[in-house]
């Protein structure tokens, strides 16, 4: 492929994408305008053959295949239609910007891409029900390709070396993980998938061939072998067996981190304020407010999580839910931070309440992530702090209902005793004011209650000491969190050095104190 047609798919091609993204963003959450879209599809498929980028085009591909659909009414504009059709052009960007460097990473996202469209609008020669094994022409194919893989898996964890002796079961593994037949096939898609994302780090050399990497290696091959038998004898995998129960034991090591790079840092938390030859300024009349901006930015990741939270409905065997288990909590987690990073602090911290029960995926919790991504593709005018506070407030009862005290609870003083020469009618104001005198004192006013100072509701009780010391008067906070960061500010100005990033952590840290008070 000549240089120069290179680069002109990438102009064209980008420039498709984007008005994709735009047609889908336009439409809210109703059904796009489905000719500007098979205009962008049909022109991003034709430039893509031009430069033979197959990977790409089979994803227009389907992209055109649904907006047949939509155009001729067999194909319904479903939530769960819109999130493939979000993460596809999500997946599109990520594929234009390898374009250049294309290898076995894009072939296999651009075919898991076209996979997950072609559910909801297969070929015409396909089925749009899985079919049987035997009767779809690929088991051979997929049986041998299996054993290989847990062939190539089994030595490496026998006897590890360098990343290049592995290099040639990583592109099996890689090529069957675009298989489209092996979606139908759980829990194999799953195991290959979990797989491929924890040979990166080794494939790198970021990480070794740990006891740990081993082990899920090991538990791999089982299920594959057992998989590609079945598979040979013209059934299915079972997803219930030992060997894939030791499997989601294995792979509980290896949840891949969210990524820290997408954090959306205020450019005036960086500068210091007031007037003077500055290197920025403040715009004073911008086009849009932080607030407008993260509505617009956090579309496609809502989108995502709502898309995660119907699989997760759906799934079944243990791997599946392992795995959407961790993608989830990836999810939540980086839509709180980019949530923070807006300062949308309380979106954030509601969002993060609801983690602990995606990575279980509790129904309650499904429930409000899927009402909390609603809202926010919606890019309604409904005020997301309240809102989504409230949803996640329905989501997490146990919670909500019993709210924690920061401070230790001390139990209410007993009640003193009678005198014993105290005479019957004086027996109540002795013990206190009853509930019926109480209720005449509240009836009087303010005035009436002075009265408890004579006659309270209980004696005074001193109380010990128990050495218990609320955790927030050992922290700083305000104008004490303030005075310590200039406190530090000074001394790296003294040391002459450049300060070190646990120094730096703490001073941001309060800075969060001094702003949050």
């Amino acid at each position: 492929m000549s240089t120069g047609l290179l680069d002109f798919f990438v102009l064209e091609g980008s420039e498709c994408v984007e008005q994709l993204d735009g047609v889908l963003a336009r439409s809210a959450s109703g059904v796009p305008d489905v000719d500007a879209f098979a205009r962008n599809a049909r022109a991003l498929r034709g430039s893509a053959t031009m430069a033979k980028v197959q990977g790409i085009t089979d994803v227009a591909n389907a992209l055109e295949r649904i907006v047949r659909g939509l155009r001729d009414g067999s194909l319904p504009w479903t939530p769960q239609l819109r999130g493939a059709v979000v993460s596809a052009i999500d997946d599109l960007k990520i594929l234009m910007r390898g374009v250049r460097s294309w290898g076995p990473n894009e072939d296999a996202r651009s075919a898991r891409c076209a996979a997950e469209l072609s559910v909801f609008a297969p070929n015409a020669g396909r089925s749009a029900a899985p079919t049987p094994v035997a009767a779809a022409g690929s088991a051979s194919f997929l049986a041998v390709q299996t054993s290989d893989v847990a062939a190539g898996l089994q030595r490496f964890a026998d006897q590890p070396g360098p990343p290049d002796s592995f290099a040639g079961t990583l592109a099996q593994l890689r090529a069957l993980r675009g298989v489209a037949a092996l979606l139908d096939l759980p829990p194999l898609a799953e195991v290959v998938a979990a797989v491929d994302d924890a040979a990166k780090g080794l494939e790198i050399g970021a990480t070794a061939a740990t006891d740990a990497l081993r082990s899920l290696f090991r538990a791999a091959a089982v299920v594959l072998r057992e998989g590609s038998d079945a598979i040979k004898a013209g059934g299915r995998p079972d997803a219930g067996t030992n060997a894939v129960f030791a499997f989601t034991v294995a792979a509980q090591g290896f949840v891949e981190r969210p990524p820290e790079d997408d954090q959306v840092v205020p450019i005036q938390t960086l500068f210091p304020d007031g007037g003077g030859n500055n290197v920025v300024h403040a715009e004073p009349n911008p086009p849009t407010t932080p607030a407008e901006r993260f509505k617009l930015e956090v579309v496609s990741r809502a989108e995502h999580l709502r898309r995660l939270v119907g699989d997760a409905r759906r799934a079944a065997d243990a791997p599946t839910r392992q795995r959407l288990g961790h993608e989830l909590r990836t999810s939540v987690r980086a839509l709180a931070r980019s949530a923070g990073s807006f300062g949308e602090t309380a979106v954030a911290h509601s969002l993060n309440a609801l983690l602990e029960g995606a990575a279980k995926l509790d129904p309650l919790a499904l429930t409000g992530l899927d009402e909390a991504g609603t809202l926010l593709a919606s890019r309604a005018e409904t005020p997301l702090a309240p809102t989504i506070a409230a949803i996640v407030a329905r989501a997490t009862p146990a919670r909500s209902s019993t709210p924690v005290s920061a401070t230790p609870v001390v139990p209410a003083p007993a009640v003193a005793k009678p005198a014993a020469s105290a005479p019957p009618a004086t027996k109540a104001s002795t013990r206190g004011t009853s509930g019926s005198e109480l209720h005449d004192l509240l009836g009087a006013g303010l005035t009436g209650l002075s009265a408890l100072d004579d006659t309270p509701l209980a004696e005074p009780a001193e109380l010990e000491d128990d050495g218990v010391v609320p955790i927030q008067d050992l922290l700083y906070r305000g104008a004490s969190a303030l005075r310590r960061a200039a406190q530090l500010g000074q001394s790296f100005k003294r040391a002459g050095a450049a300060p070190t990033a646990d120094e730096l952590a703490e001073l941001y840290d309060l800075l969060e104190l001094a702003a949050a008070e």
